[in-house]
């Protein structure tokens, strides 16, 4: 988690397990660790860490879900047309969270009665004309807005009725088509004729499907849908869904799963708000893949190196690479700082700033104004576009793939615009807020950002040759050793302006100390007792655990911390305690609430400040299990090599 502030997806890590495994172990036995048992258990550790990533990865690819929860990022489908005689009989709440078969949030269809009416809706994909934001029902008269679903095997869905015994019917496309004939009545209609299916429902939830085989699914603007009768139920009927999904053939999920995408941050908890700093964290995350997150996923694979990790590491790459290529409004290569997980583009459609095909942005559809409201989007950092620097770098070592080198030079460039060089402190400034509406360039610059900016330099000079880029590096690194602070024996957060440095109670980061003892190459013989500011000001026992806080306050365990400050541990020498705070990461990983056996919650209790204006929360994360794999492979990120 940034200061600037997921088998088959099993069977492809876990196929010939002992290929992914000796990769582990090789690697641990060459940082000359003896202890065999340590070595099996870091070896365990990491692979069930990536594996959880994996997992995490695949989450919304297995599938394509008309709805999965409200918010999801595996949702399509976000527009509900009401169809019928008396429509307005017609209502439909696509956050009913009062009973559901999972998640946060069940859809409850109702239709009143109006006499001997007829009723139901349509969950459509809609177009969205360049300068709207609410998506619009289109019954196929816009053209290349459908969406592709050819390997459907089936149409799943858990439905249950308020009484049982409703009955209802249930299709699958038909848009623009006369539902008797099959033929067209618009210009530009589904691919197939409607897909009917009616069921009698009961008082509890059941799995009812569709089978879909054989259909002509290539292009589909009705998802779902359902209609029902008074007089056929002799009254008003209410009905429950969920978990409403097209299933595919294996041949159409081994595609889908090789397509490029990003990884959902944090797992969130199956509810919409809860009390407290927490707030709707939950409902507002679901959807975020932080660029942060991503870039420690993508060398985290790397770290491992078996080929089923590299295609992994591809894929995140890749989809830095389309986001570079495709962004609404940035045409310079830059990379936000969040994107939406699940499909990397939006629907095919939906019109941007007058584009086709643009990168989906977090957010989710407001049930009442129908509009798309985002999330996470209202700035842009350097310290992030390093970070995916890095990480396009290492795809580049590891795959020779060019195209990964220039989406780095791509970011270089970018970043090279927020260079200062007047002032008493310069470096590179923060990144920019409100990037799309009003540009504002950050007066102020961060510890964190210029190291991540000076490795990633260096990193891009050695791949491609060009010393100016270790003209940047220097340039970042002056800026961190002007922060080194003697009266605290570590170095301060950054600068507020140009000309102070920020010496804030309560805003001493442990990044900038472990990071700086990684990624600057003479940090620790500059300053020997550069760790020690972590052991006086971070070092908290709390919740059961030993590990090290965010700030210097030590009201919560940042396990993403600790993780960074073993492998800084690791890289000075002190092997002995590198291990307990291993050790304690595995515990952690191992225990039920704070991990899963594989993923590790971001922090040890919600609501942990940071002295940054957010908090820490206690949700299983990425990028915290990323930084796991680092520490138990003893794998350092910033040059992408093993701990000697």
């Amino acid at each position: 988690m940034r200061s600037t502030s997921s088998l088959p997806g099993n069977s492809r890590v876990l196929r010939g397990t002992s290929i992914a495994v000796l990769g582990l172990f090789v690697a641990i036995a060459n940082a000359g660790v003896a202890d065999a048992t340590d070595t099996k258990a870091r070896g365990q550790s990491a692979l069930a860490s990536l594996k959880f990533i994996s997992e995490r990865m695949d989450r919304f690819h297995r599938f394509v879900f008309v709805r999965e929860d409200s918010g999801s990022p595996g949702n399509h489908f976000h527009v509900v047309a009401k169809i019928g005689d008396e429509i307005d009989a017609v209502t439909v709440d696509e956050a009913w969270a009062a009973d559901t078969h999972s998640g946060a949030t069940a859809i409850r269809c109702h239709l009143a009665d109006f006499g001997i009416n007829f009723g139901g809706s349509y969950f459509m994909n809609g177009a969205l004309s360049s300068g709207s934001t609410i998506p619009q029902a289109n019954f196929g008269v816009v053209n290349d807005a459908g969406v592709v679903l050819t390997g459907s095997a089936k149409l799943a869905v858990h439905l249950k009725g308020a009484k049982g015994g409703e009955v209802v019917e249930f299709f699958v496309a038909g848009v623009g088509r006369d539902p008797k004939t099959g033929k067209a009545t618009s210009p530009f209609p589904d691919s197939s004729k409607v897909i009917k299916r009616k069921f009698k429902l009961t008082k509890s939830w059941k799995r009812y499907t569709i089978p879909l085989k054989g259909k002509n699914l290539s292009y589909v603007l009705g998802g779902f849908g359902w209609s029902a009768s008074v007089a056929t139920n002799g009254g008003a009927v209410e009905f429950f869904l969920d978990d409403v999904r097209f299933e595919l053939t294996k041949k159409a999920r081994k595609k889908r799963l090789a397509s490029p995408r990003f990884v959902q941050s944090f797992v969130t908890e199956p509810q919409q708000s809860s009390p407290g700093c927490v707030g709707d964290f939950d409902l507002r995350f679901r959807q975020v893949a932080f660029s942060y997150d991503n870039a420690l996923a993508l060398i985290a694979f790397l770290a491992e190196g078996s080929p089923s990790s590299v295609a992994r590491a591809r894929h995140i790459a890749d989809a830095f690479l389309y986001a570079q290529a495709h962004d609404r409004w940035f045409t310079n290569g830059a990379i936000r700082d969040a994107y939406a997980a699940g499909d990397v583009n939006v629907a095919n459609g939906w019109i941007v700033n007058g584009k086709a095909g643009t990168t989906a942005v977090p957010g989710m559809i407001d049930p009442t104004s129908g509009k798309f409201d985002e999330v996470e989007q209202a700035g842009m950092s350097t310290g992030n576009l390093a970070w995916v620097m890095l990480a396009l770098v290492s795809a580049q070592d590891a795959t020779g793939d060019d195209a990964y080198l220039q989406g780095a030079i791509s970011l270089g460039n970018v970043i090279r615009s927020f260079r200062r060089t007047t002032g008493t402190f310069q470096g590179f400034l923060g990144g920019l807020d409100t990037p799309e509406t009003t540009p504002t360039m950050r007066i102020w610059a961060s510890t964190e950002h210029n190291i991540d900016l000076s490795a990633a330099f260096t990193r891009l000079g050695a791949a491609t040759a060009d010393p100016s880029w270790l003209d940047d590096a220097a340039h970042a690194r002056a800026f961190v050793e002007a922060m080194w602070d003697p009266t605290i024996g570590g170095y301060r957060a950054g600068t507020i302006d140009p000309e102070t440095r920020n010496e804030l109670v309560g805003q001493l980061p442990l990044d900038v100390q472990a990071w700086a003892a990684l990624a600057l190459g003479n940090a620790l013989t500059l300053h020997p007792q550069l760790l020690d500011a972590i052991a006086n000001h971070h070092e908290v026992a709390i919740d059961g655990f030993e590990g090290v806080d965010f700030n210097d306050d030590k009201d919560v365990i940042w396990f993403e911390g600790t993780a960074q400050y073993s492998c800084a541990l690791a890289f000075a020498g002190n092997e002995a305690t590198a291990a307990v705070y291993r050790s304690q990461l595995r515990t952690a990983q191992a225990t039920s609430g704070f991990g899963d056996g594989g993923g590790l919650v971001a922090a040890s209790h919600d609501c942990g400040s940071t002295g940054f204006g957010f908090h820490l929360v206690k949700r299983l994360h990425v990028g915290a299990t990323a930084w796991n794999v680092f520490a138990q492979l003893r794998f350092n990120p910033f040059t992408g090599t093993t701990i000697p």
